[in-house]
This record gives C-alpha cells, sequence and structure tokens, in this order.
C-alpha cells in the first residue's frame, strides 16, 4: 500500500488523481468546477481555515493540473490562494534584546525601523525592508532571522516577496529545479502538468506513446514490484516502456569522445545531462558557456531513439524533474513530461491492482546508465567507458548540488580548477532526490544499486549494441 512522505503530496495526489478521472472519462471539462468539493467535500475543513479557503486552493490546483495559463515560459508558478501561511515578517526582536546603550541595530539600520519601546529594541514592520543589517549588527543575537523556506532553498535568490507579503518569483533567475515547490510546508508553489494532454494522447485507438521512464524509477513504487508497474502502464494505454538509462549509455559514449577531444584542447568541458546545471551557467556564468558539452540529455537521447524506431512515436518521459518540462520546449525531441507523482495518479485514478498483475522485464539498458540517477553516476559511467578503451588519466570533479556546482564553476572562471571534466547535478544527491519524487529516504541509493546490478548489460557498449544500425544524432 502506498505511503505519502507528507500531507502537501496526498493533496496533490488527490486532486491529480480526480483531474486524470475526469479526463480519462471524456467529461473533465464538464465537471472541472465540481473538483473541488469532491477533495474537499466538507462540512469540516481538514488543513485551512476553513473549507472554502480549501476549495480555493483546490481550484488553483485543479487549474495547474490542467495546464495552467499555457505560458511556456512558465513552468513554475506561486498559488496566490495558498501562499498566506509564512511568518510575514521575516526579522523579529526577541526576548534576548538587553536595551543597550549602543543601540547599534537601531543605527545600522538604514530606513529608521527600530526604536526603543519599554526599554527594548521594536521593529517598525510598516518600514522594514529586510536588510538584515540590524540582526548583524546586534551583539547579542537577538534579531531572529525567519526567512521563509522558499526563499532560503532556491539557489538563485529567484523568489522574492512583495508588497503583499506574497511570494513571486523572478523567471530571469529560475532554473526550475524545484527546489521551492519541494520545500514550500504549504505546497503554495507549483509546476504545471501536461497530464491531460497525454491522457487524450492514450486514449487514440491506434497510439503510439511510449513511456521513457528515467533512471531514478527504480527507487519510486515501492509498494510494488517494479516489473508489475511497467505493466500497468501498458494497462494504462502506453503502447511500450523504454528505460531512458538506455538513452544514458548513449549519452555516455558521445559524451566521452567529446570529453577526449576537449582534454587534447586542455578545456575543461562539463555535463549536459542536468537541465537546472545547464541553466544555471547560462544565467549565473554566462561566459563559460562553451565548456558545456554539446552532447543531448539521456531524455533527449532517448527520445530521438524512439522516433528513429517508430516515426509515429509520440514520447512521453516520466521522471522526478521540473527542469526537464523546460529542457522538453527546447529540444523538441520529447513530446510531453510528467512527473512520477503525475504518473502515479494516472494509475490511482484508474484503480490499477499491480499484485493482479504480472511482472514485465525492463532490461534496456546497462548498470551504468542507470546509475546516472545518482550524484556520481554520470563521472562513474563515462569514465568507466573510457578506461574500456584505454584512456586513463581523466581529472574528474563531482558537484552535488547547486552550491558544489557554483564553487567548481567560480574556480573554473578564474582557471583555479585543474580538472578535465565537471559533473553537475542541481538536486543534492542527485536525480534520485528531485523535487517530484514520490519519496526522499535513505534507501534511495540502495534501491538504485540493486536495480542497476540486475542490468543484462554491464557495459555501456553492450546496451547500445543492438540499436547500432539506428542511426540518430546526438548533438545538441
Amino acid at each position: 500500500m502506498r505511503k505519502f512522505d507528507n500531507q502537501i503530496q496526498k493533496i496533490k495526489n488527490e486532486v491529480l488523481a480526480e483531474v486524470s478521472r475526469l479526463a480519462f472519462e471524456g467529461i473533465l471539462e464538464e465537471e472541472k468546477d465540481l473538483i473541488p468539493v469532491r477533495v474537499n467535500p466538507g462540512p469540516e475543513e481538514r488543513y485551512r481555515c476553513c473549507i472554502y479557503h480549501e476549495r480555493a486552493i483546490t481550484a488553483d490546483r485543479a487549474y495547474m493540473a490542467m495546464g495552467g495559463d499555457g505560458d511556456s515560459s512558465k513552468v513554475i508558478e506561486v498559488l496566490d490562494s495558498a501562499c498566506d501561511q509564512c511568518p510575514v515578517h521575516r526579522y523579529t526582536i526577541t526576548e534576548a534584546c538587553r536595551g543597550c546603550l549602543a543601540n547599534r541595530c537601531m543605527t545600522a539600520c538604514p530606513v529608521d525601523a527600530i526604536t526603543k519601546v519599554d526599554g527594548k529594541a521594536k521593529i517598525d514592520h510598516n518600514k522594514c525592508i529586510e536588510c538584515g543589517r540590524c540582526k548583524q549588527a546586534c551583539p547579542y543575537n537577538a534579531v531572529a532571522d525567519v526567512m521563509r523556506p522558499c526563499r532560503r532553498d532556491c539557489p538563485t535568490n529567484a523568489i522574492q516577496i512583495d508588497h503583499r507579503k506574497k511570494a513571486v518569483i523572478d523567471y530571469d533567475k529560475c532554473i526550475n529545479c524545484g527546489a521551492c515547490v519541494y520545500h514550500c510546508p504549504f505546497g503554495a508553489i507549483s509546476d504545471k502538468s501536461e497530464i491531460t494532454q497525454v491522457i487524450e494522447a492514450l486514449k487514440e485507438e491506434d497510439n503510439h506513446v511510449y513511456a521513457m521512464l528515467a533512471p531514478a524509477f527504480a527507487t519510486q513504487f515501492e509498494y510494488a514490484d517494479l516489473g508489475q508497474v511497467v505493466h500497468g502502464l501498458k494497462v494504462l494505454g502506453f503502447k511500450d516502456v523504454v528505460e531512458v538509462a538506455l538513452g544514458a549509455d548513449l549519452v555516455t559514449i558521445h559524451e566521452a569522445e567529446e570529453l577526449e577531444k576537449m582534454k587534447i584542447q586542455e578545456k575543461t568541458m562539463t555535463s549536459s545531462c542536468c537541465p537546472a546545471f545547464v541553466e544555471y551557467i547560462h544565467k549565473t556564468f554566462p561566459d563559460l558557456t562553451s565548456h558545456i558539452s554539446t552532447t543531448v540529455s539521456p531524455m533527449i537521447a532517448t527520445a530521438r531513439l524512439v522516433k528513429a524506431i517508430d516515426p509515429k512515436a509520440i514520447t512521453v518521459f516520466v521522471g522526478p524533474c521540473i527542469a526537464k518540462k523546460k529542457e522538453k520546449l527546447k529540444s523538441k525531441d520529447t513530446d510531453f513530461v510528467l512527473t512520477f507523482e503525475e504518473l502515479a495518479a494516472m494509475l490511482d485514478s484508474q484503480h490499477i491492482d499491480f499484485e493482479a498483475l504480472e511482472v514485465q522485464p525492463l532490461d534496456n539498458a546497462s548498470y551504468y546508465g542507470r546509475r546516472f540517477a545518482a550524484s556520481g553516476g554520470v563521472a562513474l559511467s563515462v569514465e568507466t567507458h573510457l578506461k574500456e578503451r584505454g584512456v586513463t588519466g581523466i581529472q574528474i570533479e563531482v558537484c552535488d548540488g547547486v552550491k558544489e556546482c557554483d564553487k567548481a564553476l567560480k574556480l573554473l572562471k578564474f582557471n583555479r580548477l585543474n580538472k578535465d571534466f565537471i559533473e553537475g547535478m542541481a538536486c543534492k544527491g542527485g536525480c534520485i532526490k528531485g523535487p517530484v519524487t514520490m519519496h526522499h529516504g535513505p534507501k534511495d541509493i540502495k534501491s538504485l544499486e540493486n536495480h542497476a546490478k540486475t542490468a543484462k548489460e554491464q557495459s555501456t557498449t553492450e546496451a547500445v549494441q543492438v540499436f547500432s544500425n539506428v542511426e540518430i544524432s546526438l548533438e545538441l
């Protein structure tokens, strides 16, 4: 039986499953306005101040589940109705204030927002601009800084607070990593879904819809055998299921060859499989874009392979990553992107009983292709392939999370990084810790390793041999 990581995930599942059910039945347009009442029947509220507030938020969630406003440039949006429970004042004077004579907090404040009341400092929040200088100046650490989780965990400072004390996204800074989506305690930030478009494609009588499962798939669906889930996808209507780890094998070979050439030029190369990392380079270190590998990501490689074999194919990437939704818009090779949460909701909406299904194999990729999902997996695969070809001495920097990526890129910018290859992952831990995985547990890496070890082919070369007659480009 499925267990949810938290209540937000459960609520999202309820909405996505209801949208999916109506879409499969072909009555979504007629009954979409009933979703808030069905999900929140009342009369008592469950999570918010009242049942009407809950229904308003559910309506916004359903709107995003149906694609939102259609503006593809904004993959992630703040749900205005849900963003209302965080502390509205970031800085607060605590009981630790001694009312000292120095008054350094008052002197440091650039807008005269601090005064003394009854011998203690007090902040006038109508004036406060949340610059933090009072906190820096206080000798007693008496100023508490309660930064909103969405702002605290955004690696690019793309989250700001407007005049209504609501969170807003600066899309010029946003890299679509999804950290804000995962860390918001009230689920007030959401990604737009393509779940209804996928369902419409699945309902076609002679459909050619292929599910492309990201390597992190091995860490999901703990409540069923992975082979039963593969069978369940076919029951859902997918023509076939393909491992994106196979695309990772293709990427390994191409990227390894590219790295050899870059090494000869004595130029450091960065990986290109994580779209959030690539976007971070473009937006934060634009002068380093020439270092990015020109090899496509495993998602694109897999989509191109599937379409080369079946020209009528409609490809649906399923994974733990919101940034893939943005990458899809740029490459045009993948038709749709779903998250693991969205796929689970589709399966739930059709009440598919996994226990009643036979296990069907998923053996398209090598051990190393599957290990792409964890931090260090790309580097391991590329390095191993090069060693098999007799190339050694490659110096690699594995960057686990945006902070480590930023450090390595700064060193590279000033020619102080003596490395040949930088593997960059925006999510700490790698794709298995993506923002829209169904759980973030300590067993994830073990589950991935166990799945990787079941691969029939142990090398990338062996895994792609069967497709040696299929010609596709692996260049961006």
